[in-house]
């Protein structure tokens, strides 16, 4: 069970490489179809200015997927380097990895903000249980 906490986060790895991917073809597509010039998105403001919000919904999405997560992949190898690995940290892991891929779901599609918010605060509920439950091994 040493490097099971390696599977969750390849999974998470894939999840954000998806919205990276989705994100790629909503604002390329649109620049396309829209014919912007890639200049006027130079500046956040241009890209709030000239996309929809259904790419800039994927966009915040990939952002968010770099923020808490950090956290969860982090957490993940301090765990495995103190060869702390166990059934409970497994389960918290795979808990949000699915809470962060529900989040995802949401926010690229229907964006109901208040199902977004209830799957970001159980994963990051999760994320931080686990920082806690590792540090107190630890210090």
């Amino acid at each position: 069970m040493t490097n099971a906490l390696i599977a969750p986060a390849t999974v998470l790895l894939l999840v954000t490489f998806l919205v990276w991917l989705l994100m790629l073809v909503r604002r390329v597509g649109e620049t396309q179809s829209k014919k912007i010039h890639p200049q006027k998105l130079a500046t956040p403001e241009g890209v709030r200015e000239h996309l929809s919000d259904r790419a800039l919904a994927v966009s915040n999405c990939f952002r968010n997927m770099l923020e808490v997560p950090v956290v969860f992949y982090v957490v993940c190898i301090f765990i495995t380097l103190t060869n702390q690995v166990d059934s409970m940290y497994l389960s918290m892991a795979w808990a949000f990895v699915g809470l962060r891929a529900v989040q995802a779901a949401v926010h690229s599609t229907y964006n109901r903000v208040m199902h977004r918010f209830i799957a970001y605060l159980l994963g990051s509920i999760v994320a931080w249980a686990m920082v806690i439950r590792f540090a107190l091994s630890v210090i």
